[in-house]
């Protein structure tokens, strides 16, 4: 452990689990929530977002409106894949994707996926699936897109896209920790990826990232910090810290699921003037 000639699996044994990788079994502590595994993803949105949000998304639910639907139609157009929103309705939701019945089934269906059944000849990996193991919690991380360069994984693309202008010319601490996120898991399997970025693209334009892949490694290879690639796109490099600063970030999100600690509220203007909780939320600071 970890291995990649065999993908992980969870199954469901009463009110507890167990992670199957290969010829190893672990046993998943019981986690808040009632989740079986954690979203790579959770690690940006709880140091750099608010816990408290993510704790109030479990409790009472969370709203799936048009900008998140229109946001997997672009993803899919720009990575030339069929995103599953079948059944995606907008409105209020519960939180099902990794917990109970349901989150196992997402667990194993992900693991289709599972990044060492790749093909690492072909020029790109569309939404591989990444698996850390850290104080016997499974991490489950889906990164858009995989460049490969002499037959090696070796750029991580996280996509953002949005409809605001504005939007892609920064990024956010939890969308760069997100994409670090990717660069360490592969890491952490032995596969030794070179760079990670974060593209932005305002939705609809007339580019698409699948399409650009050589425009993409070239900046990858010879550029730095945030790159123009057109007028509505722009990539961002990531600095990647060591594998030891990331772990720091991902134990502190662990305590939290763990049950070691309360959710930490950040409340701030900026977060709690988007948030769904805000007329509920004790901490909000907008109602």
């Amino acid at each position: 452990m970890p291995r990649l000639d065999a993908a992980p699996h969870i199954e469901l044994m009463g009110e507890s689990a167990v992670l199957h990788w290969g010829s190893e079994v672990i046993r998943i502590p019981r986690l808040k929530h009632g989740a079986l595994f954690l979203m790579s993803g959770y690690i940006g949105s709880q140091l750099w977002g608010c816990e408290y949000k993510l704790s109030l998304d479990y409790l009472r639910g969370r709203i799936i409106n048009e900008s998140t639907v229109y946001g997997l139609l672009e993803h899919s157009r720009q990575l030339g894949v069929d995103e599953e929103i079948l059944g995606l309705d907008v409105g209020w939701t519960p939180v099902i994707i990794n917990r109970g019945e349901e989150g196992a089934y997402f667990f194993n269906e992900k693991m289709r996926n599972w990044i060492g059944y790749a093909d690492f000849t072909k020029p790109f990996i569309q939404e591989p699936s990444l698996v850390m193991v850290r104080s016997d919690v499974p991490i489950l991380g889906l990164p858009d897109l995989i460049i490969n360069v002499d037959g090696k994984p070796a750029y991580v693309i996280e996509l953002k896209t949005t409809s605001n202008p504005r939007n892609i010319k920064v990024v956010r601490g939890r969308e760069s920790l997100q994409a670090e996120s990717y660069f360490h898991m592969l890491t952490y399997l032995g596969l030794d990826p070179r760079g990670v970025a974060v593209v932005k693209v305002i939705r609809g334009v007339d580019f698409r990232i699948i399409d650009n892949i050589d425009v993409i490694i070239k900046h990858m290879e010879n550029a730095e910090g945030a790159i123009t690639l057109t007028k509505h796109v722009v990539m961002h490099h990531i600095k990647v810290r060591s594998f030891n600063d990331f772990l720091k970030d991902v134990d502190y999100a662990l305590e939290y699921w763990l049950g070691l600690r309360n959710p930490r509220p950040n409340p701030s203007r900026g977060l709690c003037s988007l948030c769904e909780h805000r007329r509920v939320c004790p901490y909000s600071v907008v109602r």
